[in-house]
């Protein structure tokens, strides 16, 4: 039951936000976020028991950790080693039950071994409820955290609209809401505005992003099944995926950061116009946003830190120091965050490739004498963005390879021809062409939502929030608006849709 699914809008939500607002009434703030909690472990029980038996094990036990933690404040030694072995066993629940299989096939590969595949059920969103959960007890141990009780622990850390596919929350974004609340659980201005960036990111994804995959799919999979590619479907293929990827993604992020409003809970954004960035630094910045702040600041920040210290201490030249405080950081970081992603070689590379890049645009901007124009930095970034994400969409690294080489060399590997790939192509760059207006030329949802700020991110200054005709304001034309597009997006619900980041 997804987010864009029938069950969900006109089943699971109404039944949800009524007892909300039932338990509110009754026993205010405190019933209210105990019975989220419970709806949000009951929305996860419907993908299977057993996962909800994982995701419980899981809470229970970072809870407990992050309580002895607070309590062996002065006891730093033993907090270290409580910590460290925390977090490998969280990182170990995760290994085993995504990247068993990886590690069976590099195995098989390196020794010549014949194992077969574990039959391991991926718990959905493990990725991004393990993560927030380790990034809970680092600030544990930090001293950064009141103890919240258990109920708000669980709403913090299993919190239905982002469980299965992020944000990546921090405990003081949510905590800090979850204390001494006085305000009215039936605010219908906040509500307004919540169903509306709900509505947006629902017409994103099932209207945008579904509509662009048809074109997108054949590509990668005729690639797969060995067939030959045109340079012109190599390219219009990769577009087309980049455009699904951003609004699949984005109409999911904007749905629960929706549903966070509806319920009181503001949530941080994750996109912020990625596309319109001129250089890969930037870029990170605004794609994935939550994804991004936590490995630059668990990962990247650490080792840079550690990095320029050896460096100074060994008094080490200037290219030396660059390399061990930015550079090696970088990588590090996106290797870890490819990884992150999924368990496979392209992964590998998506993550090294755009460490790489990352490191290059940090070297330029500290080495180079001059800026590049902002078009060179546009193209170059989303060249970098482009190439990386056929990677990403690719099934293996052979096809990821053989989907490049066309695209950037004009070769089309006569090992793999086994028919060629045909697609609509004038209906597909239409599309393109359509899909990237929107993104290039249109303010984003939360611009468009700026009088009624949506998340818990800092508000930008009103000269920041350039929305025009289309900012939004709780009237009369703008709910007839946004009945329209609600209109056209129920309309296009499919069956068979679901959104590409729960695979990860």
């Amino acid at each position: 039951m997804a987010f864009h699914s029938y069950e969900f809008i006109f089943g699971a939500l109404p039944v949800i936000f009524l007892g909300f607002l039932v338990a509110h009434r009754l026993a205010g703030w405190t019933a209210a976020f105990q019975f989220i909690a419970v709806a949000s472990l009951a929305f996860y029980a419907q993908f299977s028991l057993w996962l909800l038996v994982v995701l419980l094990t899981s809470v229970v036990a970072n809870f407990a950790t992050g309580e002895a933690l607070q309590g062996l404040q002065k006891n730093r030694r033993a907090a270290g080693i409580l910590l460290m072995a925390a977090i490998a066993a969280n990182l170990g629940a995760l290994g085993y039950f995504k990247y068993t299989n990886f590690l069976i096939d590099i195995a098989n590969a390196a020794f010549g071994s014949g194992f077969s595949h574990a039959k391991l059920l991926l718990p959905v969103g493990i990725s991004f409820f393990t993560f927030i959960q380790i990034g809970y007890l680092i600030e544990c141990y930090n001293g950064q955290v009141e103890r919240p009780g258990f109920a708000r622990y669980v709403v913090f850390s299993t919190f239905f609209p982002c469980v299965t596919a992020g944000p990546l929350v921090l405990q003081r974004e949510m905590f800090d809401q979850m204390r001494n609340r006085t305000d009215q659980a039936f605010d219908t201005s906040r509500i307004a505005a919540g169903v509306t960036i709900f509505i947006i990111g629902l017409f994103k994804k099932v209207v945008l992003a579904d509509s662009i995959a048809p074109f997108a799919d054949p590509v990668f999979n005729g690639a797969a099944d060995g067939m030959a590619i045109s340079v012109a479907t190599a390219w219009v293929g990769a577009l087309c995926y980049t455009l699904q990827l951003y609004f699949d993604f984005s109409g999911y992020s904007d749905m629960a950061v929706g549903l966070g409003c509806i319920f009181g809970l503001k949530l941080p954004l994750n996109f912020n116009s990625p596309f319109k960035q001129t250089n890969i630094s930037d870029f990170w910045r605004c794609w994935h946003m939550t994804m991004t702040r936590f490995f630059t600041t668990f990962i990247y920040t650490p080792l840079a830190i550690k990095g320029m210290r050896r460096a100074l201490s060994s008094g080490a030249s200037r290219p030396r120091r660059f390399f061990a405080a930015a550079a090696v950081p970088a990588l590090v970081t996106f290797l870890v965050a490819g990884v992150w992603h999924g368990a496979g070689w392209t992964f590998v590379a998506y993550g090294v490739l755009h460490g790489t890049a990352i490191a290059v645009n940090l070297a330029w901007r500290e080495f180079a004498p001059v800026r590049l124009p902002d078009a060179v930095g546009w193209l170059l970034t989303m060249a970098v963005v482009v190439s990386g994400l056929v990677i990403f969409r690719a099934d293996n690294l052979t096809v990821a390879v053989s989907m490049l080489s066309t695209m950037w060399m004009g070769t089309i590997p006569h090992t793999i021809m086994s028919g060629l790939v045909v697609i609509d192509m004038k209906t597909a760059i239409a599309m393109i062409l359509l899909l990237g207006s929107i993104v290039l030329l249109m303010p984003n949802s939360q611009t468009m939502l700026g009088r009624n700020w949506v998340s818990s991110d800092p508000k930008p200054a009103d000269t920041d929030l350039h929305a025009g005709v289309l900012s939004w304001r709780p009237t009369v034309p703008a709910a007839m608006f946004t009945a329209v597009i609600c209109f056209a997006a129920i309309a296009s619900i499919g069956a068979t849709s679901t959104f590409l980041y729960y695979k990860f």
